[in-house]
């Protein structure tokens, strides 16, 4: 029987991650940034038209692509609810005690009608300045990409080189785009190199919390599950 079997890794596009940068199989290197939110609904209408000013100044500012990603995920709330019906039965104002279950009921009605998400913003920084430099080179490359050919595991990439090489096209980019969103008061922050493991991980096994896995890079690389050989 072949055992030449093919892992996770032989399709997606990343070939490592290394000293806080994603090194891609086609040579390129990224940064990931994570920002916080803002209450948009909070603002007044000067303030969300500043907003979405200063924002649309930004994004024509640039002159290098980036990629804003949005990760949702419904949030399990239930220890909450417990803890506020433990709170809520050692109130002694009778009062109070009925504005804490008042309280309680909304938030159990609340998430029967909606999910309750978490939601996190990152923006990704690729290295390179013509996103579309390489279109058009192989002549086969749609029918590569439709069968997924482009995805398998890159060989001959020189990490080290490529991350010297990039460092100085990158870091100015991500500066300037930490310095620009904070004048909006979104702040922006370099995902680490086992932040970058764990997103990764999280996002192409969709976990959704369900497998914990501590802080050591080299637990990510053990199999969760050991194949049968035959």
């Amino acid at each position: 029987m072949d055992k030449n079997y093919e892992s996770t890794q032989d399709f997606i596009d990343i070939h490592d991650i290394k000293n806080d940068l994603v090194i891609l199989k086609n040579g390129k290197v990224a940064c990931v940034l994570q920002l916080n939110s803002i209450n948009f609904d909070l603002l007044s209408t000067r303030e969300q038209d500043a907003i979405i000013s200063s924002y649309s100044e930004i994004i024509n500012s640039l002159n290098f692509t980036i990629q804003i990603v949005i990760k949702s995920r419904a949030m399990n709330i239930e220890k909450y609810v417990l803890k506020l019906q433990d709170i809520e039965q050692k109130i002694s104002d009778p009062l109070l005690r009925t504005q804490a279950e008042a309280y309680r009921k909304f938030v159990q009605s609340t998430i029967k009608v909606n999910k309750v998400l978490d939601k996190q913003f990152y923006l990704v920084i690729p290295s390179g300045y013509v996103e579309y430099e390489e279109i058009g080179k192989n002549p086969f490359e749609f029918f590569n990409k439709l069968i997924g050919k482009q995805n398998k595991r890159a060989v001959n990439i020189d990490v080290d080189r490529i991350i010297a090489e990039t460092r100085g096209d990158l870091i100015p980019k991500v500066d300037t785009l930490i310095r620009l969103f904070e004048k909006i008061h979104i702040n922006a922050r370099r995902l680490t190199t086992v932040e970058l493991v764990k997103l990764y991980f999280d996002a192409y096994k969709e976990s959704s919390g369900k497998i914990k896995i501590g802080d050591s890079i080299a637990e990510y690389k053990a199999p969760l599950v050991e194949p049968n050989v035959i």
